[in-house]
């Protein structure tokens, strides 16, 4: 007689990335900036993979000005959730937590997290053109390490992107 068969459960993890709306503080008339992001979902994960699990979203910042040749400069930082440290970020469902992190490069060599400890932020400045907004995306590539034991159900982690001018 031959086992039954029976299926494993899949695993859905999501990664909430809130922005609030930033201004800048900046010369010149009318020049304001914002930040938004997509949540970055990594979907069914297979805890018996041996194989990461990774997911991409992106964070978005936008300027503007109503004169021209307005210089503009920033640097992104992304908090660390609710594990207290970008270099072990951790999602949750109850009492289980499943390890996962953010990275500036599709090879996921950089965290990306304050420039504390290990981690890295992204910068970025331009001049702006009268009237013409100008909108910068940024990758986030997100990593599952390989054959985490979760139990099913779905895991959460909420970050706060900061641009800071």
């Amino acid at each position: 007689m031959r086992p039954a068969f029976i299926p494993l459960s899949l695993f859905l993890a999501l990664v909430i990335i809130f922005c609030e709306r930033a201004d800048a503080t900046c010369t010149g008339i009318g020049c304001s900036c914002s930040i938004s992001a997509d949540d970055l979902s990594f979907g069914a994960y297979d805890p018996l993979s041996a194989s990461n699990h990774d997911a991409t979203g992106e964070v978005r910042v936008t300027c503007g000005a109503l004169v021209a040749s307005i210089t503009v400069s920033y640097t992104i930082s992304l908090s660390s959730g609710s594990s207290g440290t970008s270099l072990a970020r951790t999602m949750a469902n109850g009492g289980t937590t499943l390890p996962y992190n953010l990275y500036t490069t599709p090879a996921r060599t950089s965290i990306w997290g304050n420039g504390a400890g290990g981690t890295v932020t992204l910068s970025n400045g331009y001049s702006l053109s009268l009237l013409v907004p100008r909108t910068d995306a940024f990758p986030v590539y997100g990593r599952i390490p390989p054959a985490q034991p979760v139990g099913a159900g779905s895991y959460s982690d909420s970050l706060v992107a900061t641009v800071t001018f």
